[in-house]
């Protein structure tokens, strides 16, 4: 790939601005090391150390690619600048310090060739010099980046091997103690000398849900972000779909005091992804309950919208979004006021990435005190189209 900055320089040399870098390194230095100790006071003597090894090296070769028009010297100085932006990240220095140090590094460079040339630098040389360091920093700082991808990349690979070890075991387990309960809340149920322990039983349960729940979530989270989801379209009855969400999030309902109210006309009948449609329309109803208070309601709704077209609302009573925070209420780890509610912000995540996917069109509606709609409008089977993102389940 083609550097302009090093191009220019083995165009002309500059002989005289060559002597005048190599007789001033010293000085450049010593300025150099006592600007970044009053500028990066976290900078420690190991720091400083190693710099005196490496940027004499730099600053020496900087001054061969001036002296001669041959690539070799500005490749040898790009190659000192990537070492530095290693070093310094593996110092646990941020981006910021780095750019930091090498704009304290051009003020001594520009400084101190002036002086031992007493005079001021002529144009051509005040930008051959400062084309220097735009390399220096250039190869630095892709070399701080590509270590901190790779950091990440390690980072994120260690999360999924966790997030598979939660699919695959821990939650495996924690179902196993869920049916668990359920037995002996069946065996327990008609002996009231225990009621104490059934209403334990029962917080016990509901913990157990809200943890398998939030797992699912990071799970799926995980899928979206690999592209490991597609959309396997096909014939969905939705009142049988919105009847079978109702159901599931019934117990949570009524354990709560809240009315729970599913009203789709019938027939129903349209094309998509039954698996992703429920996706979306959990998250939502879980949310929905998880606000709304005691005697409030709850309603899942559906209407036709033309065609094949139908909207799903799912309207809460809880404490409502103010609007400011409906703009990036779909962002990853991004919630509303959480009134006290646990969760980590990726339900409604979840959901939107479900409905791009389905081509569906996924918003809210909210005002503080008065609840929250929340609203998916499914297309019809031929809006669809052929390019809607896809990838392997």
């Amino acid at each position: 790939m083609s550097q302009p900055p090093l191009d220019l320089l083995t165009q002309r040399s500059y002989p005289a601005l060559a002597a005048a870098l190599r007789a001033r390194t010293g000085r450049i230095l010593e300025r150099w090391a006592q600007a970044v100790r009053q500028a990066l006071p976290t900078a420690d003597e190991l720091t400083f150390m190693q710099l005196r090894d490496n940027l004499p090296k730099l600053l020496e070769q900087m001054a061969d690619a001036l002296a001669t028009t041959g690539s070799k010297p500005a490749e040898s100085m790009a190659a000192s600048s990537g070492e530095h932006g290693g070093t310094r990240f593996h110092q646990k220095y941020d981006l910021a310090e780095v750019l930091t140090e090498y704009s304290l590094l051009r003020r001594m460079v520009v400084d101190e060739a002036a002086a031992e040339l007493a005079r001021p630098l002529a144009l051509d040389e005040s930008l051959a010099l400062n084309l220097g360091i735009d390399s220096a920093v250039r190869e630095a700082v892709l070399a701080f980046t590509l270590h901190q991808q790779k950091q990440l990349a390690a980072a994120i690979e260690s999360q999924s091997k966790y997030l598979s070890f939660l699919s695959h075991d821990l939650r495996g387990g924690l179902n196993g103690i869920f049916l668990m309960i359920e037995v002996l809340k069946r065996e327990l149920a008609n002996q009231p000398q225990v009621s104490e322990t059934m209403q334990d039983l029962d917080l016990t349960r509901r913990s157990l849900l809200e943890t398998v729940a939030t797992m699912d979530r990071f799970l799926h989270a995980e899928k979206f972000r690999k592209g490991k989801v597609q959309v396997n379209p096909g014939p969905v009855d939705l009142s049988s779909l919105l009847g079978e969400i109702g159901a599931q999030f019934s117990y949570q309902a009524r354990d709560k005091g809240v009315d729970l109210k599913v009203d789709v006309p019938r027939p129903s009948r349209i094309t998509s992804d039954r698996e992703l449609l429920s996706l979306i329309l959990q998250n939502l109803v879980s949310n929905a309950v998880k606000y709304t208070p005691s005697k409030g309601a709850v309603r899942i709704g559906a209407t036709p919208a033309g065609g094949d077209a139908w909207q799903v609302e799912v309207a809460d009573q809880g404490p409502g979004i103010p609007a400011e925070r409906l703009t990036d209420l779909f962002d990853s780890f991004t919630r509303g006021p959480t009134h006290g509610q646990p969760g980590m912000g990726l339900g409604l995540t979840i959901a939107h990435q479900a409905a791009e996917l389905l081509g569906a069109k996924l918003w809210a509606d909210s005002a503080p005190g008065k609840g929250s709609t929340f609203y998916v409008q499914l297309p019809d089977a031929g809006e669809r189209t052929a390019d809607t993102p896809q990838a392997t389940r």
